[in-house]
């Protein structure tokens, strides 16, 4: 119980963090507080471009790489975990939905968590034009959201941290014990939870937008193009090898996938009932929650991926001795 209280503590604690950093990282509302250091740069067409296009993604980003570490010290400390790698585990499922809500949703959110979920308590269909009326303003900042993770995946490339701390050993020990010393990566931010989490996010933003802004397509393109080189590269030459639970966080992430789904007809729903002269377009686009809910259900009854029945197992074990019986 303290542990769940002190993730929604968390939750509400991170909200006007967020709202401060995507107010502040904005040229008007610096002006206001600091107009003569601002000023060189909105005369600057460039430079203005560069700043509301970058600094409040990495601002988001930055902020958010902190959120991993305090999760690890809430599930380790108030919850019964089974082994290290349920820890990852745990991590992924609720990093996941921290960045939906403080990332993907926070300009519908940024009036105020409260008021937002008392809105939707009473009318619950107030969702759709929620969404509608803020998502499609903010398209261009999920645009260089997109940009600014090709920056953090090269210093990651780099192994920095690792290099940091293994120079700083080798002053002290011999090079095979810094080299020991200095590994693994920080697991909390780079463990294998954190990253799927992150993943999966990017795949969600790029499904929500991928109608209202379709060049957000070419860009998730070339983002999990990069990821495939360069984590295809860590993982198998230059990390170490960490435990596996089998299938879970990839089976995690497809749920995380099918929920994008549900936010991507709701999105859509809204636009068009908010943009079209008639509601059809609307109800037609909203009517395919049904089908998404369904295809979860069924996702979540049929594909049993943990337990194999002994019927099963027969066919299997007979699919693999075809070849020798034939031999004989």
């Amino acid at each position: 119980i303290i542990g769940y209280a002190l993730i929604v503590g968390l939750f509400f604690a991170l909200m006007p963090v967020v709202i401060t950093i995507s107010t502040f990282t904005e040229l008007d509302t610096l002006s206001e507080y600091f107009p003569s250091l601002v000023a060189p740069i909105e005369n600057n067409s460039t430079l203005a471009a560069i700043w509301e296009g970058i600094m409040g993604t990495l601002a988001l980003t930055l902020a958010m790489s902190f959120l991993p570490t305090m999760l690890v010290i809430i599930f380790s400390r108030f919850f019964i975990l089974k082994a290290q790698a349920w820890l990852q585990l745990k991590v992924q499922q609720m990093y996941f939905y921290f960045l939906v809500v403080f990332v993907l949703l926070v300009t519908a959110i940024a009036s105020g968590v409260l008021s937002t979920f008392e809105e939707l308590a009473e009318n619950p269909l107030a969702i759709f034009s929620l969404l509608a009326a803020t998502l499609p303003n903010n398209t261009h900042f999920y645009l260089f959201y997109f940009t600014t993770q090709w920056v953090t995946h090269g210093m990651t490339l780099t192994r920095y941290l690792n290099l940091s701390k293994y120079i700083a050993y080798s002053r002290i020990y011999s090079r095979e014990r810094a080299h020991e010393l200095s590994e693994p990566e920080d697991q909390d931010y780079y463990g294998m939870g954190s990253r799927s989490a992150r993943f999966a996010f990017l795949f969600v933003t790029a499904i929500t937008f991928c109608t209202l802004t379709p060049s957000i397509n070419i860009l998730a393109w070339l983002e999990f193009a990069i990821c495939r080189a360069f984590y295809g590269y860590l993982f198998v030459y230059a990390e170490t090898a960490k435990p596996d639970l089998g299938g879970e966080f990839f089976v995690t992430q497809l749920k995380h996938v099918q929920y994008g789904m549900h936010l991507y007809v709701v999105l859509m729903a809204g636009a068009l009932l908010q943009r079209s002269s008639s509601t059809y377009p609307g109800i037609i686009a909203g009517s395919a929650l049904v089908v998404t809910i369904w295809a979860r259900e069924r996702f979540k009854r049929r594909f049993r991926w943990e337990f194999l029945e002994f019927n099963e197992l027969d066919e299997v074990l007979d699919e693999e001795h075809k070849p020798l019986r034939a031999s004989k």
